[in-house]
């Protein structure tokens, strides 16, 4: 069971990113207010979409609603900026350890991961997986890992707020 050990550091700290990420997520970012703003973002596009239709007369209207919506994308930008300032130092720290133990080591994972055949990310064909197995780096497992469990903590959270909602609805 030892070639599975690494899979299992990787898998914990992959789920202990995703649950600190998501409750820094819920206490710094507003997410009422978030809403609103998508809301209000896509209400505006939807105006903006309709001034575009006539361009020449609705002209001065259009401009105002470009600089009106920039303002609301720069907002929301912002306040997502700040809950990357609290995560990253833990991806970085996890990205050293997890570097310092596994670098040029070709780990075992316990769940099948998809191949690549030279991974570029200015190259798009490069992206279609060539087949799958078990083998791989420590930064494909990161990946793959953390991506699962950010899925699972969020459907968790998503069916957390609806319990919490189902109850204050009974009160």
């Amino acid at each position: 069971m030892q070639y599975l050990e690494p899979a299992f550091v990787i898998l914990l700290i992959t789920v202990g990113l995703a649950i600190v990420t998501k409750v820094l997520q819920r206490k710094l970012v507003d997410q009422k207010k978030m809403r609103e703003f998508q809301k209000k973002i896509k209400e505006d596009q939807k105006k903006f979409n309709e001034l575009l239709k006539e361009v020449e007369k609705n002209k001065k209207e259009i401009e105002e609603m470009q600089s009106q919506i920039m303002h609301q994308q720069m907002e929301m930008m912002n306040s997502n900026m700040k809950l990357s300032l609290f995560t990253m130092p833990a991806f970085l720290i996890a990205f050293w350890f997890l570097s310092s133990m596994y670098t040029g080591q070709t780990l075992t994972s316990f769940v099948v991961l998809p191949t690549f055949n030279g991974f570029s990310i200015l190259n798009p064909f490069s992206w279609v997986p060539i087949g799958l197995s078990v083998s791989t780096g420590f930064y494909k497992m990161f990946f793959f890992y953390y991506f699962i469990s950010a899925i699972v903590v969020g459907r968790i959270e998503w069916a957390y707020d609806k319990y919490v909602k189902k109850i204050d609805m009974n009160k």
